[in-house]
């Protein structure tokens, strides 16, 4: 590994990370249902609220609105009510546009596609290599804009491989540390393309 690395989403140069660990640290293969997780469930419960608001529920809703209005006017002028699935004019309905559409605003909303990231979980034996780990990234986010998987692993002593610096994250603060079965990990949002 090379020791300078370019921070991949600043541009600028950085030093390899040192080892700050003073005691024992392991990783531990992510269980089955953990990787599954990841990869179903949006990285963060804000963007999954959005996605349910802004996709689901109000264009149910506006739907819903829609027909209320058409069936009752439609009513009122003595035609037959229509169903969700005719169009106004009995014609076809082409749902290239509304896909071209929510493909624009998905686009729109985010500068650069993230995908997700899977590594193992790094375990610490003592709660202060955990705590000055995690305090470590927060100052290299600070300063650098991201922080990378295998800065975290440098910074445990763990071997880091090349796609470790591709991904990481660029807002630590759901970050904490928290006890585990046989020691401490840094509980981290998704891992995703810096």
């Amino acid at each position: 590994m090379d020791e300078n690395r370019p921070n991949v989403s600043s541009g600028k140069q950085r030093d390899k990370v040192e080892k700050v660990v003073t005691g024992g640290v392991r990783q531990k293969k992510k269980s089955g249902v953990s990787r599954l997780g990841g990869m179903i469930v949006p990285g963060d419960l804000d963007s999954a609220a959005s996605y349910i608001l802004q996709d689901v529920l109000i264009p149910t809703i506006q739907r819903a609105l829609y027909e209320m209005v058409c069936n009752g006017l439609g009513m009122l002028l003595g035609q037959a009510p229509r169903t969700s699935k005719s169009s106004p004019n009995g014609a076809r309905v082409s749902y290239r546009a509304y896909y071209d559409q929510k493909n624009d605003r998905r686009d729109y909303n985010s500068s650069k596609t993230r995908t997700a990231y899977s590594y193992d979980d790094v375990i610490f034996d003592r709660v202060a290599d955990a705590e000055e780990v995690l305090w470590r990234m927060e100052e290299l986010l600070e300063r650098f804009d991201s922080v990378s998987v295998a800065d975290l692993l440098d910074m445990a002593g763990l071997p880091a491989n090349y796609t470790d610096n591709k991904y990481g994250w660029t807002d630590l603060s759901m970050a904490r540390v928290e006890s585990v079965m046989g020691g401490y990990r840094i509980r981290l949002p998704r891992a995703t393309t810096l």
